[in-house]
Order: structure tokens, then C-alpha cells, then sequence
């Protein structure tokens, strides 16, 4: 009878097994579906089929089979060399940003200044030669003709008062014989003056 009993518990511990190992199978496929995205190389494909395939020497009735973690574990998609690399990067660009934007505004500060500076210099070119001119007589004579009216000994100077634009006042549909009527008073009273004394 124990013969029995061991016979039927090695049968069932051989039973047991091979379910283990269908089921073992079963996940590892479903896990195949799932990630059939994931490519893997050749050598980890072979190791994994060598895993699943039916055991060769039957187990004694008193061993279990054990099921290993790394079958029952999904595989990861990132790696964690990949996620710290990706915070570091992160890391370095959040201290970069500001020292660029530091950079390139000083930088447009510096273009501006430089500008300022071509201005400015083209500015105190021009008073230099305003200077040197200065020193030549000629120049400070006509300057002081002009601003205030000085006159050297024995030069006449003549003040032209109104317009030199040279237009006759006379409208275009009238001679200069005849009266205008379209002045206020007094011009035409100065009209009529200026035009006995042309006449």
C-alpha cells in the first residue's frame, strides 16, 4: 500500500510538474504577445526556450518545482542607466539656460554699448572739425556776418526785409494796373502806394 500511495504520489508529483512547466510555458508566451515589441537577442531567446522545455529527467516525488522569479517578472523598458543619464541631462541643461540667457543678453548689451560708442564717436568727429574750422579767419568772419551782423571797416551791409522768394502778389487773372479789392484796408492803401510809386 505505501507503494501504492508513492507510486500515485510520483505520478501526480510527475503530473504536477508537467503542469507547471505547461503553465510556465503559457505565461512565457503571453508575456511574448504582450511585449512583441521588445526585440531580444538571440542568446536570451535560446536560454529562455531551454527553460521551458518538458524536463528531461523526472523529479524525485519529495523535490518541488520551483518557479523562478526572473519568469514571472515583466521585463523592464527603461533601464535605469537610461533614467539617470535623463536626470542628469536634465540637471545640466536646468544650470545651462540661465547661464545663456545671461550670455546672449549681455552680449545684446554689449552690441548696444558698442553702437553708442560708433555714435558718439562719429559725433566728436564732427565737433573736432567744426573746431579746425574755427581757426581759419575767413570762416570766423562770415560767422560773425551772419550771427550778428557785424561788418568789417569800410564794408556796407545791406538788410533785405520780407520774402526772397520773388512772387508777385498780383492773382493770376489780374493786371497789375488794375485795384484790388480782395485786401483789407491798409494793404490796399499800400498796394495803391506801391504801385503810383512803380508807375
Amino acid at each position: 500500500m505505501t507503494m501504492a500511495r508513492h507510486a500515485r504520489r510520483s505520478d501526480s508529483d510527475a503530473g504536477r510538474s508537467a503542469r507547471v512547466a505547461s503553465a510556465e510555458a503559457r505565461r512565457l508566451a503571453e508575456r511574448e504577445q504582450v511585449s512583441g515589441e521588445i526585440r531580444m537577442p538571440a542568446d536570451l531567446a535560446a536560454r529562455r526556450a531551454r527553460r521551458v522545455s518538458p524536463p528531461k529527467q523526472r523529479r524525485r516525488s519529495g523535490e518541488r518545482t520551483a518557479v523562478s522569479a526572473r519568469s514571472l517578472v515583466p521585463e523592464r523598458t527603461l533601464s535605469g542607466r537610461l533614467i539617470v543619464m535623463t536626470l542628469v541631462a536634465l540637471v545640466v541643461v536646468s544650470f545651462l539656460v540661465p547661464t545663456v540667457r545671461t550670455y546672449l543678453q549681455q552680449r545684446s548689451e554689449l552690441a548696444d554699448l558698442e553702437a553708442g560708442i560708433a555714435e558718439e564717436q562719429q559725433r566728436q568727429d564732427e565737433l573736432e572739425s567744426e573746431i579746425s574750422r574755427w581757426d581759419d579767419p575767413e570762416y570766423v568772419r562770415q560767422q560773425a556776418r551772419e550771427r550778428i551782423n557785424l561788418a568789417m571797416p569800410g564794408e556796407r551791409q545791406y538788410h533785405v526785409i520780407g520774402d526772397l522768394t520773388g512772387e508777385d502778389d498780383t492773382p493770376e487773372n489780374q493786371e497789375d494796373s488794375e485795384v484790388r479789392t480782395d485786401l483789407p484796408w491798409a494793404e490796399a492803401l499800400w498796394d495803391s502806394l506801391v504801385r503810383s510809386a512803380v508807375d
